[in-house]
């Protein structure tokens, strides 16, 4: 009861609750636009993320050695695409890796072994220390080294619109289709009021009848 009551917190008040690491501030980061920064894909081919408008763009901050997370963050996006099965030229998905000890070579066997190989998903690192360290800070991605492999993170997807703007986290482990098309339908500026606010009603609610559970059962010890 109380680990669910926490999980329905922390979604009403947009946390991440099974994410890890310090969530975003997202008052600080939404509708902001990320610095254009150069990235390098597993290609050795240098663009940048103006090179990207026209079409809403999904970030993915991972690293390659990840032993568990990125995996599962990969993997269920790729199987959630495929079953959305969206023209490629709806969307582009950029996978980046947050470390800055990694590079090219890390990223390039990390997509070959998990197959990520649409031709609008874009595998990458940034180069440069100082502009990927710019880029966390844009979209408020904090991690800290647990160990040398392991690195503690939030776990979350960035939605940016098609001129680079951030309007939609989506936060997780296993991505389903439907949080991937509900942060593309916000990213083109589709989602309605009324879905926005419904996305409320059932945390909120459920809070309010844990509350009402939990304030009855006090009631009824201190009887």
């Amino acid at each position: 009861m109380r680990r669910l009551a926490g999980y329905l917190l922390s979604f009403a008040l947009g946390c991440p609750a099974f994410g890890q690491g310090i969530p975003p501030n997202l008052s600080k980061t939404l509708a902001t636009t990320p610095p254009d920064v150069q990235f390098v894909d597993t290609r050795g081919r240098a663009f940048r993320l103006s090179d990207l408008k026209g079409k809403p763009v999904i970030l993915s901050p991972i690293y390659a050695g990840c032993p568990s997370a990125c995996v599962v963050i990969s993997r269920s996006v790729s199987k959630a695409l495929a079953q959305l099965n969206l023209p490629d030229d709806a969307y582009t998905v950029l996978t980046f890796s947050f470390d800055p000890k990694e590079g090219r070579e890390e990223m390039a066997a990390f997509q070959r072994k998990h197959s990520l190989n649409r031709s609008n998903w874009r595998i990458a690192v940034v180069p440069e220390d100082d502009a990927l360290f710019e880029l966390l800070d844009a979209i408020d991605f904090r991690f800290t080294y647990v160990s040398e492999q392991v690195k503690d993170h939030p776990n979350l997807l960035v939605f940016l619109d098609s001129e680079g703007v951030i309007r939609h986290y989506e936060f997780g482990l296993e991505f389903t289709p439907a949080q991937l098309l509900r942060g593309l339908r916000i990213a083109r500026g589709e989602y309605t009021l009324w879905e926005r606010v419904s996305d409320w009603i059932f945390p909120l609610g459920a809070l309010g009848v844990l509350a009402t559970g939990a304030w009855m059962m006090l009631g009824r010890r201190r009887k």
